[in-house]
């Protein structure tokens, strides 16, 4: 199996007006000298499908899991985001816009316990950005992953169920207790985003194994980390760069290089421009040498409506005469 290089939201904005002149040297050359084919599923989809998951993966109970909370029961992500006006609508932000502290998280998990409790839904945060919720038996509702809700209007995107529980109530009612927090109104004071909402999704139980795809992941963001542990893969942290790869027992190694996905969720379009450069010197300049150590690199990029995947075999770093297209024309 190859080195595997997933890089999250480089395709996305890569045809964005600001980011059509963007030119990444080094990718763009091993991509020009790649075997290419396109392969389904868009953002998470692509790294669910690895583990033979779908979109109705239990990302919840896996990640919570990773987090150190239990495995039993059905679990859906409460995650804390941010609503707010823009242009001629509602707009939705994840927990990366709001910067809870943990005595927030610890204040707002109460009170939602307090409010919801007749409904048999128990609310844990064992992180201030990951918070969930555990659901009665036989009422978990439809979702939309929140990566696939931000920036968007969310009200075409509630939760539906068919038990008990009126899931687009639930959301509602949860809004107006999270809006009138005595801190929102410090954070407002203060010009910070108010937490007012919290996005239900990735529901399930923990399933009993998964495959292993892989030999090893290297990765800071919680899903892959989380599947990597629920699977047997070891589990690294992502190094600054691919020359940090220890050696050539790294072929069976996932590595997600994600430096881009924080500045495109916090629509900061100059630190987006500046992460991809440094993601090309970073990543793609040392991919010489590291072919001559694999033999195999495989690049994936989640675009808007499929995944670009790229092989790379050791002849490729002899192909001097492919032409490198702007890494847009991959979109």
């Amino acid at each position: 199996m190859p080195l595997t290089l997933l890089v999250p939201d480089l395709l996305p904005l890569a045809t964005a007006p600001e980011a059509a002149a963007l030119r990444l040297p080094a990718l763009e050359t091993w991509l020009a000298r790649a075997r290419a084919r396109r392969e389904s599923g868009t953002g998470s989809r692509w790294l669910l499908a690895q583990w033979g998951l779908g979109d109705d993966a239990p990302v919840a109970a896996l990640t919570l899991a990773a987090d150190g909370g239990p495995r039993g029961g059905d679990w859906l992500r409460a995650d804390p985001v941010h609503q707010r006006v823009e242009g001629h609508g509602l707009v939705l932000h994840d927990a990366s816009a709001l910067a809870l502290t943990r005595d927030e998280c610890d204040f707002a998990i109460a009170e939602l316990n307090r409010f919801f409790a007749a409904d048999g839904l128990e609310f844990v945060a064992p992180v201030p950005e990951r918070w969930y919720v555990r659901v009665p038996p036989g009422e978990l509702p439809r979702t939309v992953p929140v990566d696939a809700a931000v920036g968007r209007n969310p009200f075409g995107m509630l939760p539906e169920g068919t038990g008990r529980l009126r899931w687009p109530s639930l959301f509602s009612e949860a809004q107006m207790l999270l809006a009138g927090l005595a801190f929102n109104r410090a954070r407002e004071a203060q010009g910070r985003p108010a937490l007012n909402a919290v996005w239900f999704w990735g529901g399930g139980a923990h399933p009993a194994a998964l495959p292993r795809p892989f030999a090893g992941v290297a990765a800071d963001a919680s899903l892959p980390r989380a599947l990597a542990l629920a699977s047997g893969c070891a589990v690294q942290s992502l190094p600054e760069g691919l020359a940090q790869l220890p050696s050539s027992r790294s072929a069976e190694t996932l590595a997600v290089v994600d430096p881009l996905t924080r500045p495109l969720q916090q629509g900061d379009r100059d630190a987006w421009l500046e992460a991809a450069r440094a993601l090309d010197r970073d990543w793609f300049v040392p991919l010489g040498r590291a072919l001559g150590t694999f033999e195999r690199v495989r690049i994936v990029l989640p675009g808007e409506r499929d995944t670009a995947v790229f092989e790379l075999a050791g002849h490729a770093r002899w192909r001097f005469f492919s032409r490198p297209r702007p890494i847009h024309a991959h979109a």
